[in-house]
């Protein structure tokens, strides 16, 4: 991967293809969550350019000193696109990426002309708090200091036996990563979850297309983050992924590739 100043640090990324760009924001503890989708989407819409990156202090990206809010990441989204002199972008987000893709397009509306988001982490719905405890075993395993044992419980948990032959989709050194980077996501980032929102305001001002990209076994906490998206974004449509939940990004980029691809040349200005 190639590295890029981004405000105080060095980011990683790759660049694929030609055309459109198109920002992918990887989810919470896996960096490379979304090599699978990129290699898909490189073939299924061959229109784009992909620009997958890891987010600070994630694998080999600087910056895992101090906590690191929502704001910070979407600032570091759109200082990318900065440093790739780039005016404006899709964005695409998976999990807590899709927060940070919410957040970018809050900040600066005129620089996001889509949003594809994979179920976004939105902790305002009436779920959050049957989700929140559904995770306490992981965050024990956390607060014990076994990042090993949070990172499988979590995989486990959403792919089921199958989940480390999923994970090495990801690539050869995907869990090694997951495992170093837990410790960073559950102390520095997944804080300021709980104090974000999805601003009805500022969301206002989005008039970008939105997709709501959801697995049908997901369960309640995702379709009410779907609801709230609708009620945000007025532009929003839907795409439901059949048979995968919140590991979708794994078990169905093929799938969840030509979903994006359809919504973005349907809901957009990108030629056939």
């Amino acid at each position: 991967m190639q590295t890029a100043p981004v405000n105080d640090i060095e980011i990683e990324y790759e660049l694929i293809g030609h055309g459109e760009p198109l920002l992918l924001i990887h989810g919470s503890n896996l960096a490379t969550g979304l090599a699978p989708l990129a290699a898909a989407l490189a073939a299924q819409a061959p229109y784009l350019q992909l620009v997958r990156y890891h987010r600070r202090g994630m694998a080999g990206s600087g910056g895992r000193g101090r906590p690191i809010s929502v704001g910070q990441q979407a600032a570091d989204a759109l200082g990318l696109l900065d440093a790739l002199g780039l005016p404006s972008a899709h964005l695409l987000g998976y999990s807590y990426g899709g927060v940070i893709a919410i957040e970018a397009a809050l900040s600066a509306p005129a620089r996001v002309r889509s949003l594809a988001l994979l179920e976004p982490i939105l902790t305002e719905v009436p779920s959050w708090t049957t989700f929140r405890a559904g995770m306490e075993p992981i965050m024990s395993l956390y607060a014990a200091g076994d990042m090993a044992g949070a990172a499988r419980a979590t995989f486990a948990g959403l792919g089921g036996p199958d989940w480390e032959e999923l994970v090495s989709t990801a690539g050869p050194d995907a869990l090694d990563l997951a495992v170093r980077d837990t410790e960073l996501f559950y102390r520095a980032e997944a804080p300021s979850l709980t104090t974000w929102t999805l601003d009805e305001t500022r969301a206002a001002a989005v008039q970008g297309p939105v997709l709501s990209v959801v697995g049908t076994q997901s369960g309640p906490f995702f379709e009410e983050g779907r609801q709230l998206l609708h009620q945000r974004f007025t532009r929003c449509a839907d795409a439901d992924i059949p048979g995968v939940n919140h590991l979708l990004n794994l078990q169905a980029p093929q799938p969840i590739a030509t979903a994006v691809a359809d919504f973005l040349q349907w809901r957009s200005d990108i030629p056939g």
